[in-house]
């Protein structure tokens, strides 16, 4: 049973690694909307593309959403949390504890806003990624207290 959560734990994880470098990259190029809408532009006109004019508008609309509703407050949002998802992940597989406690709270005060917002805006989609997020909290949650929860603190403050 043990190694089943383990293997779980280490999966969402993962997940929630990959997750937080596409929020860092997208917010990365959300700084450059105008490039972004040029390259989606040049994408629609291509030989692909073009005989398909459902796929070509769509490239189109996109491309024209993201150059008018591209805004820095969002680039930056995206780039902070991404970037705060990665350090405290990285730290987690260093095994640190301070990665554990930072990741539940960061996660647990995304996993509030996520769910609030689909309950809101009933945004089944939200919801669900809310959703993920709070087992992915539990699992860390129940992960941290098994490799720290018997150690006493003094080990905390030794080096290594």
């Amino acid at each position: 049973m043990k190694k089943s959560t383990d293997l779980i734990f280490r999966i969402s994880i993962i997940v929630k690694g990959v997750d937080a470098v596409f929020e860092v990259v997208g917010g990365l190029l959300l700084t450059q909307p105008v490039k972004i809408a040029r390259y989606l532009a040049v994408l629609a006109q291509h030989e692909l593309y073009r005989h398909h004019q459902v796929l070509s508008g769509r490239l189109d609309h996109l491309a024209e959403t993201i150059s008018v509703h591209a805004s820095l407050p969002e680039a930056a949002y995206l780039c902070v949390h991404g970037l705060a998802k990665v350090i405290l992940i990285v730290a987690i597989f260093l095994n640190k504890r301070w990665g554990y406690v930072g990741l539940i709270g960061v996660l647990s005060l995304f996993t509030l806003v996520e769910l609030t917002r689909s309950i809101m805006a009933r945004e089944i989609v939200t919801g669900l990624l809310g959703l993920f997020d709070l087992v992915v909290v539990i699992l860390i949650a129940k992960e941290y207290q098994a490799r720290f929860g018997a150690k006493p603190q003094e080990e905390e403050m030794a080096p290594g």
